[in-house]
């Protein structure tokens, strides 16, 4: 097939073809804009549905603090009542601890004489140890002094706290008397006289 139109000289650029280009060009557009026309939209990505129960982090954060102050203020104990007869007793063994120890204190401080007296009631009579009887004495009433402060130290704590004190003034007498024993014993247990009674209670 060959070309209709003329030959370009030289220097001339050759002439475009009238209705063909224009028309295929025509066409193209025509066809792209039909195939774009034709061409379906691709639908759009489907969207999780939102849970309506979660929330957003401030949110939570909101509704975590009044969460946070109900707990606190459930923490909070409640306010301890105080008992009045455990106030009366306690008072009443202090009392009673502190009658004795007025009672008893020149007695314990000289107890070779008590001791001596006791021991022949029950048939010794050669009971030769009253200056260890004095030391011994007075050791104890130094451990019951201090016995008796901490006991009414620590009895009117636990009353300002509104707790049972009651036990305190009883576990106080019971150390003051297990030390006025401890005293005796050793004095008695220290004693030639007393030594000899028993050696005597033995042979026999």
């Amino acid at each position: 097939m060959t070309d209709p139109r003329p030959r370009p000289k030289y220097g001339e650029y050759a002439p475009l073809p009238s209705a063909a280009p224009s028309h295929s060009s025509d066409d193209a557009v025509d066809s792209q804009s039909s195939e774009a026309s034709v061409t379906p939209q691709q639908p759009a990505p489907p969207v999780a549905p939102r849970d309506p129960g979660a929330a957003s982090p401030t949110h939570h954060s909101d509704a975590a603090q009044p969460h946070f102050a109900n707990t606190a203020s459930a923490v909070i104990a409640p306010e301890r009542k105080r008992r009045m007869w455990d106030v009366l007793l306690t008072s009443t063994l202090l009392l009673f601890g502190v009658v004795d120890i007025i009672n008893t204190f020149s007695t314990v401080s000289n107890l070779g004489p008590a001791l001596r007296e006791g021991l022949a009631a029950q048939g010794v009579e050669s009971f030769s140890s009253g200056a260890l009887a004095s030391e011994a004495g007075g050791a104890a009433n130094v451990v019951r002094l201090v016995v008796l402060v901490l006991t009414i130290v620590f009895s009117l704590v636990q009353i300002q706290r509104k707790r049972i004190a009651f036990w305190i003034p009883i576990v106080g007498a019971v150390i003051a008397g297990i030390t006025l024993i401890v005293a005796i014993l050793v004095t008695v247990m220290s004693d030639p006289g007393f030594l000899a009674y028993i050696e005597g209670l033995q042979q026999q």
